[in-house]
């Protein structure tokens, strides 16, 4: 009994403290530095000239899926719909969202002349999950720096975004909005539809 006793209490000292720092809140040193490593690693590629605007795309693309829980993000911007969904349709909305994600993203950053991305602090996040929020200035080749806000949890060593806040839109819950809105006008299938023609413009 003594044996089994001792080798539990070694296992709690050893694995505990490794299990409560698995979140992002906790390692608010790595949450800065996986943004700032994301921030360069899409810079680096917007700004190599030997590129095509199509290997751009796919090597952007490539970053920001590996960076990016995309599942978690299109759940949540479907909302209570995506549980009445079918098979069929959750399985064609993911599809087309991934797409719509990435481009819309894309087009974003572009739009407002993301040049350099400069850490100023970070806030947790509401919520049990541990998520932390790293708080950033984005620098532009015109106009003010724009505050933006990255979501960021840690599970099993890994940081990802969750969600993004640029000046306090939240693009989760703006996407729901837009999302329910559409829906009510045009079904499920036809959100569907309408995210496949955003991406098709976008690339």
């Amino acid at each position: 009994m003594k044996k089994i006793t001792s080798f539990l209490t070694v296992l709690l000292v050893f694995c505990v403290p490794a299990f409560a720092q698995d979140k992002a809140v906790d390692d608010t040193r790595g949450a800065i530095e996986f943004v700032e490593g994301l921030a360069s690693e899409t810079i680096a590629v917007w700004s190599d000239s030997k590129l095509t605007e199509a290997e751009r795309t796919i090597a952007f693309r490539q970053i920001f899926e590996q960076a990016t829980d995309i599942n978690l993000l299109a759940r949540g911007m479907l909302g209570r719909h995506f549980r009445t969904a079918t098979a069929d349709q959750r399985t064609r909305y993911m599809q087309a969202m991934s797409d719509y994600i990435v481009y819309e993203f894309d087009k974003r950053m572009t739009q407002i002349g993301f040049r350099e991305l400069e850490v100023v602090g970070t806030k947790p996040a509401s919520g049990r999950n541990g998520h932390v929020f790293v708080r950033t200035e984005v620098q532009r080749d015109d106009g003010a720096p724009i505050l933006a806000d990255w979501r960021i949890r840690k599970s099993g060593g890994k940081f990802q975004i969750v969600n993004l806040e640029f000046e306090g839109i939240n693009l989760m819950i703006t996407n729901r909005d837009v999302f329910g809105a559409k829906v009510k006008d045009v079904g499920l299938d036809g959100l569907i539809d309408w995210l496949k023609e955003q991406s098709v413009t976008e690339s």
